[in-house]
């Protein structure tokens, strides 16, 4: 089968197989140099060869004698080893091959949608973060987006990274966050596998034998199965849009300008070009109501102590698709509108004195150029901080010029992208493949593309969880989910909300084994999906962790809500993980509100008592029911600020049911 793996900016066809090594022995990508093994299981590698052919694998002196099978498939299993390392498998046939620096420890596979994905080079403070980030024994390994009809033994060519400063801008911020606070507390190596993809729903991620046997999605599967099954028509098409695709910006590049005369070189002399005070609209400065193509450019001056180092760049939000690059080199695309464009600069790029930023932005529709309000979010500073950092400005002139309007574009495909909708295809290519391996659990951070269907996620959520423990046959691993962030419009009063509905969903899953909630309703942005604060995410599902799977049982981490008792016309609260007690963050507690039997809400007033809240209202003498922090941004909305004494937030919940 081909599968196909989907860039953002155009697609490329990607023709994948295993490891093609030395004797013609094959291993999936996962199995390479820096890898990181699962302590405490029978270590199992796997792949193919010459049909009945025979080899030696030696793993660190102890040496297994593999027989290939008539179908070319062999396997092999060590007996599990606690943690530890650098170790070398060695692979001893005609033409040997070894894999080097490999550790035995934890291996978690992170997965979920953008905020998995967001890298560590968008953080908060993620200068200071990656200067600390060289810690060898993590480990990550970053899988493709891909789709596929049928579950695959193999993703496209990855690599195996050991985290330093450069490594680390790289690697999702949430799943590095989490295995540096593991690495911190349990002081063994961790592996992180991260498969993400943003923007996508829950559905893809699901096997399609549990989807088919759930009574609520068997005639998707059916339908599916009867649309596909045998077939790679998904994958074709795919195939179809990439070249039509590439074809497509052949003819693009040769009607822009701004291509054919190489704007983003430090060679080219602009010559009658327009200048715009960044941040603010090229609508402003003399290019009214444009839709297209406009290039910009500013160069900058860099102090010897930045040359030939790594750095990053902020250009903060652009609108709508950007190609950026430093010195003449492309050093990344962005395509989400309002998404930040935080970048990375190879250090083989950054010479001392005059360098040049080019960018060519794409705009289909109103205000055109830099959206962000705020001059201080464009900058350009060194990717990890020195003991002086210096953080160059790039706000104020730039120069910029239209290279072709969007009434000139050559007719573009159509995007098959509503394929990675479809059920399971995200779970046969960047799922499947690893369910063989050793793994200590998950984490998840997924949710927000299906916010608008709680009720389906509160089933679709346990059934993920259940496909993944049976697919990997490990017994009942660990589930560690990340609890949606503010987001949304701001409310004045209480309100129905999809995204308190969604939460609930999430929190609903605790009623399954082995799950941890991560509470993270304080760390949000109401205008950005994206939050910044990623290391407390990390930090947070990483306490999840401790006290579901190592060994921490009497960890007070977030309060969850437990029952309610009503006391005449008040309403008294219970909540787990509060034993030490209970706190507003700051000032009065906020953020309850509570309703009669008309079932209308209005804001409560309230009253800590140990690890308990009472709530009631003036006015409501027979009170039915409380929600806490019940909107899509809460904090912001009515400054909801339950704490334990431990410092973690409260979960959003209602005590009435729908």
């Amino acid at each position: 089968m081909i599968r196909i793996r989907i860039g953002i900016f155009i697609l490329f066809s990607v023709f994948t197989s295993q490891i093609a090594l030395a004797g013609g022995i094959k291993m999936p990508w996962f199995f390479g140099d820096n890898m990181v093994l699962q302590r405490q299981k029978p270590i199992q590698l796997w792949g193919t060869a010459t049909p009945k052919s025979s080899f030696i694998i030696d793993f660190n002196g102890e040496k297994k004698k593999v027989k290939t099978e008539a179908s070319g498939n062999w396997e092999v299993t060590f007996p599990a080893r606690e943690a530890g390392g650098p170790y070398a498998i060695n692979v001893v046939s005609d033409s040997s091959f070894s894999f080097q620096n490999v550790m035995i420890g934890d291996v978690w596979l992170c997965s979920g949608q953008s905020n998995m994905e967001w890298p560590v080079s968008k953080v908060f403070n993620a200068s200071y973060e990656l200067k600390n980030a060289d810690l060898p024994q993590i480990r990550s390994f970053t899988v493709a987006r891909e789709i596929s009809t049928n579950p695959q033994s193999n993703t496209t060519k990855a690599l195996w990274q050991t985290c330093t400063p450069d490594n680390a801008a790289s690697f999702s911020a949430v799943a590095y966050f989490f295995a540096r606070e593991i690495y911190k507390t349990q002081h063994i190596p961790i592996g992180i596998i991260h498969t993400s993809w943003g923007g996508t729903f829950i559905e893809p991620w699901i096997g399609l034998q549990n989807m088919s046997e759930h009574a609520d999605f068997k005639k998707l599967a059916d339908q599916f199965n009867a649309k596909y099954k045998g077939n790679n028509s998904l994958e074709l098409s795919q195939q179809a849009y990439a070249t039509d695709s590439q074809k497509w910006m052949e003819n693009l590049q040769k009607s822009d300008s701004g291509f054919v005369e190489k704007w983003y070189s430090p060679a080219y002399q602009p010559k009658n070009w327009k200048k715009l005070i960044a941040p603010d609209y090229w609508e402003n400065h003399g290019l009214p109501d444009f839709d297209g193509v406009v290039w910009l450019r500013k160069e900058v001056n860099v102090p010897a102590s930045m040359a030939g180092k790594p750095l990053l760049l902020n250009v903060e939000t652009l609108k709508d698709y950007d190609i950026t690059y430093f010195n003449g080199t492309e050093i990344a695309r962005g395509t989400w509108q309002p998404g930040r464009r935080i970048y990375t600069i190879p250090k083989e790029s950054v010479k001392e004195g005059k360098n040049l930023i080019s960018i060519r932005l794409e705009n289909l529709s109103g205000l055109g150029g830099f959206t962000s309000r705020d001059a201080t979010q464009l900058w350009l500073k060194e990717l990890a901080e020195s003991e002086n950092p210096l953080i160059i400005p790039l706000s104020g002139e730039w120069l910029f010029k239209s290279s072709l309007p969007l009434s000139s574009y050559p007719a573009k495909p159509v995007d098959p992208s509503e394929n990675r909708k479809n059920l399971s295809v995200i779970y046969n290519a960047m799922i499947a493949p690893f369910a063989d391996l050793g793994l200590k659990g998950f984490l998840w951070y997924q949710g927000e593309a299906n916010a608008s269907d709680a009720a389906k996620y509160k089933k679709l959520l346990p059934l993920l969880i259940s496909d993944w423990r049976k697919q990997f046959n490990q017994g009942e691993l660990p589930f560690i989910i990340a609890q949606l962030a503010s987001f949304g419009a701001l409310t004045s009063n209480p309100v129905e909300s999809n995204w308190a509905e969604l939460r609930e969903a999430q929190m609903a899953t605790l009623a399954v084994p082995q799950i941890g909630l991560a509470v993270t309703i304080d760390l949000g942005n109401p205008y950005d999906v994206h939050p910044i604060y990623k290391q407390q995410v990390g930090e947070r599902m990483a306490a999840e962790a401790r006290r579901i799977c190592y060994g921490e049982n009497g960890l007070q981490t977030s309060p969850l809500y437990e029952s309610m008792q009503i006391e005449g016309n008040k309403i008294r609260l219970k909540f787990k993980y509060a034993s030490n007690g209970l706190k507003p963050k700051e000032g009065a507690l906020k953020g309850f509100a509570i309703a009669g039997e008309d079932n209308k809400f209005v804001w409560a007033k309230t009253k800590i008592e140990g690890g308990e809240v009472i709530v009631w209202q003036d006015g409501i003498d027979n009170p039915k029911s409380v929600r806490y922090a019940w909107a899509g941004s809460p904090v912001e909305s009515n400054g909801a600020n339950l704490y334990n004494q431990a410092g973690y937030p409260a979960s959003p919940f209602r005590t009435d049911k729908p």
